[in-house]
């Protein structure tokens, strides 16, 4: 703007100048793109039962290289099934008698004492019930029922309905309330007494404060009690307790053999240590059932227990007999291991937090290809060496809590830089496993993941799952079993609760990652071609190739469909093979903006410019004389004067040559009454921008004088394309008119080079024969461009409003088809060496794919 001044441009036409940069410069499709792209992948998700509350998480998940998820129904189907039961120092398969019948030969006998025990023990630790509800969706015809006599009838037939088909329904298929273990047990031993009736048996002790006598599960004590009526000869209450087998264990000191209690030996740790490995190597959770009947003596009737918290109580955890055992299966999600492959596959890694005890969180890691190496556990048991010696010789790890929480232990006193390291040790591994974790573990491991520069992506679906949830860069709560807590801290919801559901958002995050650097790269190619006519403009000062105007039909016009479209565009066939992106790599980086401005802007200029100067040099213009043109004076002929070269003035009846030399050219104007001429010294540059002198032959406009004789200027060629204006009505050479359709030609060329654009940008490293074009809307976006190319320069009312004109087929950006193929041939070669050139030793890139994949 401020050279134009220099140059001694007018106001007008520096005013043009300014608005062409700032037009030419602004990516008006890009915000749109942008959130139609955020928008459908949200949509998208949604309909793969993944909830985005922040659509800015979906990219974030895109560049995730760590997923720090739960076991139990992320990673398996949360259906648990009991497997197995030791008691009475037996191990016995558990078939389910209402599954297998009653004629069935079962292992257990449900008259044995040792079963009983462990049964009533079971039924009273568990608080899980069969839901009787009656399904929303089976009452919803009620609501448009107005008669409430009519509704009441429709009711009572809709519950006697349900009843009738809840007694046909097995107890195995039956909906439950409470947790999946919980609901095995009842499932299990249901169908050998009445849960309820089981329950009544030992009523819960009811406390003066309202609450009864029972401390539910949590995570970091690993266990449950409650305190029930049970009287005996010298008893009044018992405490039944499950949870962890080697916790419960810990506690016990005797052991029940046939309803008999026996001491725990060296005998008995033994076989408890063998059984519970055993269960655990086979992917099985295990839960360890005791109880201890509590002197009269110390309690007598109607003491108040405090059950509040373990540091509460006022009783003692000690000196309890070990019932037995039950262990469960819950067999990985169908889709799990392929997912977890496909996440290793793209350089993620996955790691699995847990609560279950090592052994079985192994055994799951393995099914579900978490873990595919003999553990460093397994290698230090079997060769009798240290953990820290196995684990130089193994990629696999399993962390027990009790390793991390002595890890910080070890680290209190050290300097900030100095902590951490152990955990950074293991976190290195490339399949790791931490059991018998607690929340609070959780987000020292998310914080440890972060300090290697990883993107983490957890899992949780507890309240203190929370701030895991919350600091983790992208939180992901589960919709089913996920509290409302873990939800409102989340980024996402998994309403299926399933893992595989995280991989496919990882996909859509990549694929939204790079359909926008397509869509950058796309809308900034025809930006630098739109900026090169308005530098020519003011530099070399050729008539403007490009109008203001006609800038904005592309950037508004026939950029914007295809633009979006890329928000549509399918993931290319290598996405979830890439390593993930650095955490610092941005949409627009150096290589993408040399690829979109010194590549593709240039070429689309040179595309575009050798259409301009053809159609002009058709119309008698040649290129040398276009070059400072906009600035040179002349004469404007009088009304009705035509070029004749015969004429000493060409036909300019306006003209004559004067000075001391006669090499002066001046002008006459009629501007008396009289009709005399009125000698003038002002001389005129023709109007360009506007059609004032659309019907003015240039030839006896651009004269020149030589010792008082007038000469032609040699800025003119032959007339080639004989074609008559439809808004001046003129022949179209030597005239401004010519400009017009140059300025269309131009147009044209950036359509045709952006729509080559489209085919090239679409994939950035396969080939266009590999990808294919399945995008339907993208060729929606190249119908929409050339209906708009074609009824701008054909619908008169069009032309005259935008300054554009009806170019004959050969001016259809044709002479610039040749650059177009070149564009396509250009990029197909780059790519080959992308994806072809050798790379050097310990190199992951090769040359081309470091310098040029954007």
């Amino acid at each position: 703007f401020c050279m134009g001044f220099i140059l001694k441009y007018s106001a007008i036409t520096n005013m043009v100048f300014a608005i062409g940069i700032i037009v030419a410069n602004v990516p008006e499709g890009l915000y749109a793109t942008i959130t139609i792209a955020l928008t459908l992948t949200a949509k998208r998700l949604a309909t793969q039962k993944v909830l985005v509350k922040n659509l800015e998480a979906v990219e974030t998940l895109g560049s995730t290289t760590c997923i720090c998820s739960d076991k139990t129904g992320t990673l398996t189907q949360n259906k648990m099934t009991v497997q197995h039961l030791w008691y009475n120092g037996t191990k016995i398969k558990a078939l389910n008698r209402q599954k297998f019948g009653p004629n069935h030969h079962y292992e257990y006998d449900i008259n044995d004492e040792g079963f009983k025990l462990l049964q009533d023990t079971a039924m009273t630790c568990s608080e899980a019930v069969f839901n009787n509800a009656i399904p929303k969706e089976n009452t919803d015809i009620l609501e448009h029922i107005q008669n409430q006599a009519q509704k009441d009838k429709k009711r009572k037939e809709i519950e006697q309905a349900y009843l009738e088909e809840l007694a046909n329904t097995s107890w195995l298929q039956r909906t439950t309330i409470g947790d999946a273990s919980e609901s095995a047990l009842i499932k299990f031993f249901q169908c050998i007494e009445d849960i309820q009736i089981t329950r009544k048996k030992y009523p819960v002790v009811e406390l003066e404060n309202g609450t009864q006598a029972k401390m539910p599960f949590n995570s970091t004590n690993k266990f449950a009690l409650i305190i029930c009526e049970y009287p005996t000869e010298d008893s009044n209450y018992c405490l039944f307790i499950k949870g962890a087998p080697e916790k419960i264990w810990s506690y016990c000191t005797q052991i029940y053999i046939n309803n008999k209690l026996q001491v725990v030996d060296e005998h008995w740790r033994s076989e408890f240590d063998k059984v519970n490995l055993s269960f655990g190597k086979q992917g099985e959770r295990v839960l360890g059932f005791a109880k201890l009947h509590l002197p009269r003596s110390q309690y007598p009737k109607g003491f108040q227990f405090k059950v509040g918290s373990v540091q509460d109580f006022n009783f003692e955890l000690a000196n309890l007999g070990f019932i037995g055992l039950v262990s469960l299966v819950d067999p990985p999600r169908d889709a799990v291991p392929f997912a977890v492959k496909k996440c290793q596959a793209a350089g993620i890694k996955v790691i699995m937090v847990t609560g279950d005890q090592p052994v079985t969180a192994a055994a799951i890691a393995k099914q579900c290809n978490i873990i595919k190496d003999k553990t460093a556990n397994e290698i230090a048991e079997e060769e009798g060496i240290t953990f820290e010696a196995a684990m130089k010789k193994s990629n696999a790890i399993v962390i027990h809590g009790d390793m991390l929480t002595e890890a910080l232990r070890e680290d209190e006193g050290l300097p900030e830089n100095e902590k951490g390291k152990k955990l950074a040790s293991w976190l290195m591994k490339p399949q790791i496993v931490f059991a018998r974790t607690s929340p609070a573990q959780k987000l020292i491991i998310v914080q440890g993941c972060q300090k290697l520069d990883h993107i983490v992506a957890v899992t949780g679906d507890g309240v203190n799952d929370s701030p895991a949830i919350k600091k983790a860069d992208i939180g992901i709560s589960m919709g089913i079993t996920g509290s409302d807590v873990a939800k409102d801290a989340a980024d996402m919801i998994l309403l299926t609760d399933d893992f595989a559901a995280i991989v496919i958002g990882i996909e859509e995050g990549r694929k939204i990652f790079d359909n926008l650097k397509k869509a950058i790269v796309y809308i900034l190619s025809s930006n630098v071609a739109e900026l090169g006519p308005f530098l020519f403009f003011v530099i070399l000062q050729l008539p403007l190739p490009l109008s203001t105007v006609l800038v904005l039909c592309v950037d508004l016009g026939t950029d914007m469909l295809p633009a979006v479209s890329f928000a549509y565009e399918g993931a290319e066939l290598d996405i979830m093979t890439r390593e993930p992106r650095n955490k610092h790599e941005h949409l627009t980086s150096a290589r993408l903006l040399v690829y979109a401005y010194l590549q593709q802007g240039l070429i689309q200029d040179l595309a575009a410019f050798l259409t301009y100067f053809v159609i002009m040099q058709d119309f008698g213009f040649t290129p040398g004389g276009l070059v400072g043109m906009i600035l040179r004076s002349g004469v404007v002929p009088k009304r009705g004067d035509k070029f004749d070269i015969d004429e000493p003035n060409f036909g300019n009846n306006n003209a004559y040559c004067a000075g001391s030399d006669g090499n002066e050219l001046n002008t006459w104007e009629p501007l008396t009454k009289e009709g005399t001429l009125q000698k003038s010294y002002e001389l005129h540059a023709p109007d360009w921008l506007f059609t004032l002198h659309k019907d003015i032959d240039l030839r006896m406009f651009y004269l020149k004088c030589n010792n008082f004789k007038m000469e032609r200027n040699d800025y003119f060629a032959e007339c080639r394309v004989k074609q008559l204006s439809p808004i001046s009505g003129h022949p179209i050479c030597y005239t401004t008119e010519a400009l017009k359709y140059g300025q269309t030609g131009f147009f044209f060329s950036i359509v045709l080079c952006q729509i080559a654009n489209t085919l090239e940008v679409k994939q950035r490293k396969l080939s266009l024969m590999y990808q294919g074009i399945r995008n339907q809307f993208m060729y929606f976006g190249f119908a929409q461009e050339i209906i708009l190319c074609l009824l701008l320069a054909y619908v008169i009312p069009l032309n005259i409003i935008l300054g554009t004109r009806d170019l004959i087929f050969l001016h259809w950006g044709t002479p610039g088809l040749v650059v177009v193929v070149f564009i396509i041939l250009c990029d197909e070669a780059k790519k080959y060496c992308i994806r072809n050139f050798p790379k050097r030793a310990n190199d992951k890139l090769n040359w081309f794919e470091r310098n040029c994949l954007w």
